[in-house]
């Protein structure tokens, strides 16, 4: 039987030389396993950059079949400040996400340890070179962490109607609405799994996913945002 050693350091292996992997059968239980020892060579390699939390709506809960959201690891090179946007694998998403800049934040704290609130966009993205799997599969994948551009800064409650746009056609819309109902649920969901919450925090999507590639030029738009982003 293969170690989760293994399997992380193939993961890790295809993450550093942007290649797809064959997907492989894994359980929950040992998906968990392969996230951390993954999850912690990303971070020994490249340094925290924050959490992602995936599977925040009943679509994509159902579409990766799991019965509650995920959250991933972000490192500091995947976090994007410029409005050009690098795609470092074949196989990625775009998702409108609410995102936070937080210091140390438990729900005791939250939110006045939240520093700046975005609207941005997440592009997650697999190491395997296929969307269908499951819940396990994106979990040991560090849930598909990819690229997160941070956006716009917002002021919270942020209640507006969001629109998506891929090369001028529009993709979807959608406001702030998770299983957990609104945007603190989801962060204080996270800070009960991880203790307490430093960096940048992707709270999930509640635009998309949709599935985009080098030379897309996206546009995310409300009653009170409006900006474009390149896909390189």
């Amino acid at each position: 039987m293969i170690s989760q050693e293994v399997f992380a350091r193939t993961l890790f292996k295809a993450y550093q030389e942007r290649i797809q992997l064959e997907p492989f059968e894994v359980d929950m239980a040992t998906a968990k396993k392969i996230f951390n020892v993954f999850s912690s060579m990303l971070v020994q390699s490249e340094g925290f950059g924050g959490y992602k939390i995936s599977l925040t709506t009943e679509e994509t809960l159902k579409r990766f079949g799991s019965t509650e959201p995920l959250y991933g690891i972000l490192t500091k090179p995947m976090i994007e400040l410029s409005e050009e946007i690098e795609l470092w694998f074949n196989n990625h998403m775009a998702e409108v996400e609410i995102v936070f800049n937080m210091d140390h934040c438990t729900p005791d704290t939250y939110p006045s340890c939240v520093k700046e609130v975005f609207l941005g966009i997440e592009l997650p993205a697999t190491r395997f070179n296929t969307w269908k799997l499951q819940a396990a599969q994106i979990l040991a994948d560090d849930s598909a962490a990819g690229r997160l551009y941070v956006g716009e800064k917002i002021e919270l409650p942020f209640e507006d109607e969001v629109e998506l746009y891929v090369n001028g056609n529009k993709v979807g819309k959608g406001r702030p609405t998770y299983i957990y109902g609104n945007v603190d649920n989801m962060v204080k969901w996270l800070m009960r799994r991880v203790g307490y919450l430093s960096g940048y925090v992707s709270s999930g999507v509640f635009v998309g996913p949709v599935n985009v590639k080098k030379g897309d030029k996206l546009r995310v738009k409300s009653q009170t945002k409006d900006y474009e982003v390149s896909l390189v």
